[in-house]
């Protein structure tokens, strides 16, 4: 990377509100560590249905000129995008990157993908545990083959073992996507995609999604995937944490 680097963790849950500040420095930190030869970082949220931390934040971050990106502070060195996580009528994932836009979940993929175009936000399948097998893999592979403009997402949770033939074809914009679990928010920043390029301070969003969809950027991973052993304990604990009364 000859110019200057922006490291994206692009697919990020903040499950605790209270502590969703701290958290974004923190992130702030690991993607510094992970990236050291890039001069800004980009946080691109993926809410769940019920979840609104973007808007709860408002007050105490910088605001650019678009509604749905902010600055973390005013050295303007990371970069906070709105967005959500929805689960198909087909029960596939499907996140609409830097945007405001909420749908309910259960919509079909098509009018998803549909509503999040007219919106102009990134668009990104990201991969998850049995998610693109069976009936839902064969839909995977008819929505990429249809829609140019979507992106695959590989996270921090896949055991490094896991190997994706999809991945080979397609530009990953990757992320840490964060379980809710105890511990697994300080992986935040530590898995994601670099890009060259620099982010004015006030349409940031504008040019990231410029950058993001010009065939000629190289998006390049950083971090790497689970091991097989931590992959074992986050899904284990993962399922007792469903399983729980308290659980949310």
């Amino acid at each position: 990377m000859t110019g200057a680097g922006i490291a994206i963790d692009a697919h990020v849950h903040l499950h605790d509100e209270a502590g969703a500040l701290p958290l974004l420095r923190t992130a702030a930190a690991n993607l510094a560590r992970s990236c050291p030869q890039a001069t800004q970082a980009v946080v691109m949220l993926a809410e769940r249905q019920g979840f609104h931390v973007f808007e709860r934040l408002r007050p105490r971050l910088v605001p650019t000129g678009e509604p749905e990106a902010m600055w973390l502070d005013e050295d303007r060195g990371l970069l906070l995008l709105a967005g959500r996580q929805l689960v198909s009528a087909e029960g596939l994932e499907i996140l609409g990157l830097a945007t405001r836009l909420e749908l309910p979940d259960g919509l079909p993929a098509r009018d998803i993908l549909a509503a999040y175009r007219e919106a102009d936000a990134i668009l990104v399948l990201p991969w998850g545990v049995g998610k693109w097998l069976g009936r839902r893999g064969r839909l995977v592979d008819s929505l990429l083959e249809r829609h140019p403009d979507l992106l695959l997402g590989d996270n921090g949770g896949r055991p490094r073992l896991w190997r994706v033939p999809r991945f080979g074809g397609r530009p990953l914009l990757s992320g840490s996507d964060p379980l809710p679990i105890a511990g697994s928010e300080r992986a935040v920043g530590r898995f994601g995609s670099i890009v060259e390029g620099r982010l004015p301070p006030d349409m940031p969003a504008a040019a990231l999604k410029a950058l993001l969809r010009d065939s000629r950027t190289a998006i390049r991973p950083f971090g790497a995937p689970a091991s097989l052993p931590r992959f074992l304990r986050d899904q284990s604990r993962l399922r007792l944490a469903r399983r729980s009364p308290l659980a949310a």
